[in-house]
């Protein structure tokens, strides 16, 4: 759960952020399952090694539509929107898919190829095969008939190696990526354009509309964005990330 705001307090280890600062966040690894740290309050725990800055003029909705993990199958989806964006700016030539719905907005997140991923299953194996071969596949969805097809494709192409995405960020290998994730690339990307926010489909009425945007999620009536609610005076405390954080 992505959710920005303005800093109210920081923890006594805090260096890189201050009472003021509009930040954007994220809920991620160990801090999953702490409900501290999460969107649906007014104020809420934010940890320094997941939270970017803003700059002045970025809108608060864009920091918490893209602040998602960088984990692109499915381009409309937040994830995979916010994956085909990282791998253009990236220098990659990237095929994704999108409905007829959502393809003018996929297509501004400079993919190479956007196929219809509304035709028939053979014809959308047949374009992806086409466009191929792929270094890498990023599925955002992950329900059955998407995996049913990838996998088809690699049983065409002789197989491959499935590799679920985890926690990437949250591993000591990587933890210089994951700074310069949250402290140069969120915010310069969103400074200057490189990196495109999810559009939010905004929900009315605050916290006490959440469930509303859960159902609506649920009856498969979000299609291209990000439901994006607006919590009254929100607030952040961002702390120092640990035990006691």
């Amino acid at each position: 759960m992505s959710f920005a705001g303005i800093v109210e307090s920081v923890g006594p280890d805090v260096a890189d952020f201050k009472p003021g600062d509009r930040v954007a966040t994220i809920r991620d690894g160990p801090k999953a399952a702490d409900p501290r740290f999460g969107a649906y309050q007014q104020y809420a725990l934010a940890s320094q090694t997941s939270t970017s800055k803003l700059a002045d003029g970025v809108a608060l909705e864009s920091g918490a539509t893209s602040i998602l993990n960088l984990a692109a199958v499915a381009a409309a989806l937040s994830a995979g929107g916010l994956a085909t964006s990282y791998a253009t700016a990236a220098g990659y030539k990237v095929t994704t898919t999108s409905s007829p719905k959502n393809k003018d907005f996929v297509q501004s997140l400079g993919p190479s190829i956007v196929v219809d991923h509304s035709q028939p299953s053979e014809h959308v194996l047949s374009n992806i095969r086409s466009h191929g071969p792929y270094e890498a596949i990023f599925d955002a969805i992950g329900l059955p008939p998407v995996t049913d097809l990838l996998a088809e494709y690699l049983h065409s192409i002789g197989g491959g190696t499935f590799a679920p995405y985890s926690l990437a960020l949250d591993k000591p290998e990587h933890q210089k990526f994951r700074a310069w994730f949250y402290t140069e690339l969120v915010p310069r990307g969103l400074q200057t354009g490189i990196i495109v926010p999810t559009r939010p489909q905004w929900i009315d009425g605050g916290l006490g509309q959440a469930q509303k945007a859960l159902d609506l999620m649920m009856e498969g009536k979000v299609s291209g964005r990000k439901l994006t609610s607006n919590v009254p005076d929100a607030v952040a405390h961002v702390q120092e990330n640990a035990g006691q954080s």
